[in-house]
């Protein structure tokens, strides 16, 4: 199960506020953190209007100061992704390229001959998904791009989009089906999600986010961006893996367990 940690966004107001400060101790605590906690990549994510690609440049440097793990991209903008290609030292995630024209039309020449690895988020000209074959067809279309684009399968990330539950009641199902269907029609390559989403708006949502995470595991999703630091998340993680069959003996639950991770 790749991890990707999910706390160097943009969104969140502590690194808005480091941001403003320039202050590195507190991206590098984030960054360290997350690393310690069982990350295997980090996501940087720089939505700074108007100062995107600085923020993405200084983000990149400081993070990788901090933690030798690769990155996520997470950016929209080109001149941002241009930066952090420029500085990053192992091969990143870049997170992502959506079935969009406008998305994939411009990023995708500037990742040719670039050792990384892609997310394909299944959105479309249309809009969000609304049923499972909306994102198999946005897959279908990913795939013919990033194929022509020089992309194994083996590094491409399928993230089907998860929807809030209390936008509909078929909303987690029906991620669960398409992570089925990706996973059957495209095998070698990688189902990543966001699960933390799928419950916006709802009380208690690190019971629903824990829960959603080990019946995605169980329906072929093998990456997932989280805060690693919940220990929750990461102890349903290792759990999930271990009833799967994906922890041979149950090492890595045992190893887990004497570390004091359960407790």
């Amino acid at each position: 199960m790749i991890v990707v940690g999910e706390l160097i966004n943009m969104t969140r107001k502590p690194v808005q506020h480091a941001w403003e400060n320039r202050d590195e101790e507190a991206i590098a605590s984030l960054a360290r953190g997350q690393a310690e906690a069982g990350a295997d990549y980090i996501d940087v994510n720089s939505g700074v209007p108007g100062k995107e690609a600085d923020c993405m440049a200084w983000l990149v440097d400081v993070v990788q100061a901090a933690a030798d793990l690769p990155l996520s991209i997470d950016t929209s903008h080109p001149q941002a992704l241009a930066k952090a290609l420029d500085r990053v030292r192992q091969p990143p995630l870049i997170n992502s390229i959506s079935a969009e024209k406008e998305r994939w039309s411009t990023f995708l020449p500037q990742l040719k001959g670039v050792d990384c690895k892609v997310v394909g988020l299944l959105v479309g000209d249309g809009g969000l998904p609304k049923t499972i074959q909306d994102r198999l067809d946005n897959a279908a279309f990913l795939m013919e791009k990033f194929g022509a684009a020089g992309f194994s399968e083996e590094n491409i990330f399928f993230d089907p989009c998860v929807m809030p539950v209390s936008t509909g009641p078929s909303a987690g199902a029906a991620i669960l089906n398409a992570l089925r269907g990706l996973e059957q029609t495209w095998p070698a390559t990688h189902r990543i999600a966001a699960v933390s989403n799928v419950s916006f708006g709802l009380p208690a949502r690190s019971l629903l986010n824990r829960n959603f995470l080990g019946l995605a595991m169980g329906a072929g999703l093998d990456a997932v961006i989280l805060n690693p630091l919940d220990k929750g998340m990461m102890q349903t993680l290792r759990a999930s893996r271990t009833l799967l069959g994906q922890d041979e003996y149950c090492r890595e639950y045992l190893q887990a367990f004497r570390k004091g991770l359960f407790t």
